[in-house]
């Protein structure tokens, strides 16, 4: 299956997710589930990952991101643990062309995916 093979060639996974009733969307769970079988042949195993979560409310997707935690454990997924990235209120971060406008956000996901790329670099089987 072409998910199976794209997580395979990747080396590390980056999830991005809004929440749904503190949770993540089912289209994100159920390609965490495809990725895992067949049991024992898990695309997903020993991938470095990190999570974003983002929210047009106040709370940054807080529950997504910890909820999404759970089953990358199961997936033997290594997560970056900090720093932590909830973003908050997105809508008002963006222009009407979807492009981030804000530098504080800005500077926070340059501090994000600096992190990421060394756990990358220190986690990632070789």
């Amino acid at each position: 299956m072409r998910l199976r093979e794209n997580i395979r060639k990747a080396d590390a996974i980056l999830f991005v997710t809004p929440e749904y009733n503190r949770s993540v969307p089912a289209a994100l769970k159920n390609a965490l589930d495809v990725g895992s079988r067949p049991y024992g042949q898990s695309a997903w195993n020993a991938k470095p990952a990190a999570i974003i979560s983002v929210s047009p409310g106040g709370l940054g997707a807080f529950g997504a991101n910890h909820h999404l935690r759970q089953p990358l454990v199961f997936l033997n997924m290594p997560a970056l643990q900090r720093p932590e990235a909830y973003i908050s209120k997105v809508g008002d971060l963006l222009d009407a062309d979807g492009k981030l406008v804000n530098e504080g956000t800005r500077s926070f996901l340059k501090t994000f995916t600096d992190a990421f790329a060394d756990w990358i670099e220190r986690t990632a089987a070789k």
